[in-house]
């Protein structure tokens, strides 16, 4: 079904900014909003299992321009009112409300590669290490701490689509030691005292913990780390950003 809606004080409009903008809203509501073509267009070729694409919202410039689905509700707002619920500068005219079904946590107990964040606050960072994830073949990212909202319009940008092939959990405490009691290593990056990156062995049960640029890894994840690995640096460089030092460690790691 299709429906053009023209007013801004729209109660659908209110809903869209709000998903784009709040937390809480995205919490209280069970969505979230995907802008962009790339993103929507997996989930309308991929069949998820965690993803259900709702309702579908196109500029009035673009939708003659494209073949939607007809199963999906499609709204249709005039250019200068999607302008205005877009969260980027330069709108595509089109994004989509996603309605996410969680899996409960669960690891692979005889081999897996995972991805530990903690307290990961920039939502580029976010995006980046979770399509680097997907991209290096990781089982799952765990969010550990005071991690940005994974549903937030900027990490979903930023994974151009691959968020819909990401096992994504929060985790807690009891959560990693289950994990290590079946055996996983924790590596924990460090800054300049941690074993050589292209120098270590790493075992098929792996788990790469990364921590905020700010702050690095926590004092706790620190205690409980059996490894730590460095990145060689140049001497002009004194660090890396945490998506690409993140995105270098899960390649070098998936190599064995």
């Amino acid at each position: 079904m299709t429906k053009e809606i023209t007013s801004a004080t729209n109660p659908f409009i209110k809903e869209l900014r709000a998903l784009a903008t709040s937390k809480k809203a995205r919490q209280e509501s069970g969505t979230f909003i995907i802008e962009g073509w790339r993103g929507i267009d997996t989930l309308l070729t991929h069949e998820s299992r965690q993803y259900k694409l709702e309702t579908l919202v196109v500029s009035d410039e673009l939708k003659n321009d494209l073949r939607l689905p007809d199963n999906i509700d499609t709204v249709v707002l005039p250019d200068h009112l999607f302008a205005k619920i877009s969260d980027v500068k330069n709108a595509q005219g089109i994004l989509g409300i996603v309605r996410p079904s969680p899996v409960p946590f669960e690891f692979f107990p005889d081999t897996g590669h995972y991805l530990l964040l903690d307290a990961i606050r920039d939502p580029g960072n976010l995006g980046t290490l979770i399509r680097s994830a997907v991209g290096a073949g990781y089982d799952g990212v765990l969010l550990y701490g005071d991690c940005v909202d994974p549903y937030n319009p900027k990490v979903i940008r930023s994974t151009m689509g691959t968020f819909a092939f990401c096992n994504i959990w929060p985790i807690a405490r009891g959560d990693i030691d289950r994990m290590l009691d079946t055996g996983y290593t924790l590596c924990a990056t460090a800054g300049h005292d941690g074993d050589s990156l292209y120098e270590t062995d790493f075992p098929k049960k792996t788990i790469l913990a990364i921590g905020s640029e700010a702050h690095g890894l926590s004092a706790e994840l620190m205690q409980l780390a059996t490894r730590r690995i460095t990145i060689p640096l140049a001497s002009a460089c004194e660090s890396l950003n945490a998506a690409i030092a993140g995105s270098i460690c899960m390649f070098q790691i998936k190599r064995g």
